[in-house]
């Protein structure tokens, strides 16, 4: 007969993997139980009756909490300016509190951000802060995103194949994201550090807009997107044909220009059959 042992148990029987990922599992739990003194779980083999456990909890979640800290404004750095420094330093310890890592990896920790931020009430008056979280995690992603794979097959494919059989596929280090608010503008705003009222307010009277993201020779890189720009790179994030996205874009967008551009910044990844059509 086989005996199902309690989950999140570890046995001896366990690869030493396994073991230690139960362990930190078990410890993660411990440092975000809102209990004054939680008692930690067997596989931790702590003795909490002496003084040192608690010392150690406190330590260690103090720690917990520095990292993240850092992380966050890392991750964030538009929103901290924004915000100021004190007032992210808050927000990131509420956050913390309100959302515990799931994982052990910190480059994770904030991908929930925004939308706590959203939940956040005394934000609520100024409503634009989440959109540009959002777009520094889009930022931040892009770091580790792959390079881009084209190739001068790639382009010679283009220029002497029929363009409705050929869709471009984007780079992974490339991003789009809408937006009520001028987001773009708003990240080029901030990274210059010294904000006033009023360059804020000119920047805000733009309103809605699409924001385009890639990671280039000079990092991490945003503008907002014309009109017929976002209908081309959405058509192209559909799988349309470069045909059907030219199309999109409107007769009188300089696809050239924008391919030349595209070409120099890596955000073509390559070129390649559309999928055959399939009859009724």
């Amino acid at each position: 007969m086989v005996m199902n042992h309690p989950a999140g148990e570890p046995q001896e029987s366990d690869p030493a993997w396994r073991r230690e990922s139960l362990r930190q599992q078990a410890l993660v739990r411990v440092l975000f139980d809102t209990r004054a003194e939680p008692r930690p779980a067997a596989v931790l083999n702590l003795d909490t009756r002496r003084l040192a456990w608690k010392a150690g909890l406190d330590a260690m979640r103090g720690n917990a909490r520095s990292h993240a800290e850092r992380a966050l404004m890392a991750q964030f750095p538009t929103l901290a300016v924004m915000l100021g420094e004190q007032a992210m330093r808050a927000l990131c310890a509420a956050y913390w509190h309100a959302r515990p890592p799931r994982v052990g990896d910190l480059g994770a920790i904030g991908a929930e951000f925004a939308d706590y931020l959203g939940r956040v009430r005394r934000l609520r008056p100024w409503p634009w802060p989440r959109d540009s979280a959002r777009l520094d995690w889009a930022l931040w992603q892009l770091q580790y995103a792959e390079a881009a794979h084209l190739a001068e097959q790639d382009l010679r494919a283009l220029a002497g194949s029929d363009p409705s059989r050929l869709r471009l596929r984007l780079a992974p280090a490339t991003a789009v994201l809408d937006s009520r608010w001028p987001v773009a503008g708003l990240w080029q705003l901030h990274r210059r550090g010294d904000v006033d009222g009023e360059s804020l307010r000119l920047v805000l009277e733009h309103g809605a807009q699409c924001a385009w993201a890639w990671r280039g020779a000079e990092g991490v890189q945003c503008e907002p997107l014309g009109a017929a720009e976002r209908r081309w790179v959405r058509a192209l994030k559909r799988g349309a044909s470069v045909e059907a996205a030219l199309r999109s874009a409107g007769g009188d967008w300089d696809f050239a220009a924008w391919l030349q551009r595209a070409v120099r910044e890596g955000w073509l990844d390559g070129v390649e059959p559309c999928a055959p059509r399939t009859g009724r």
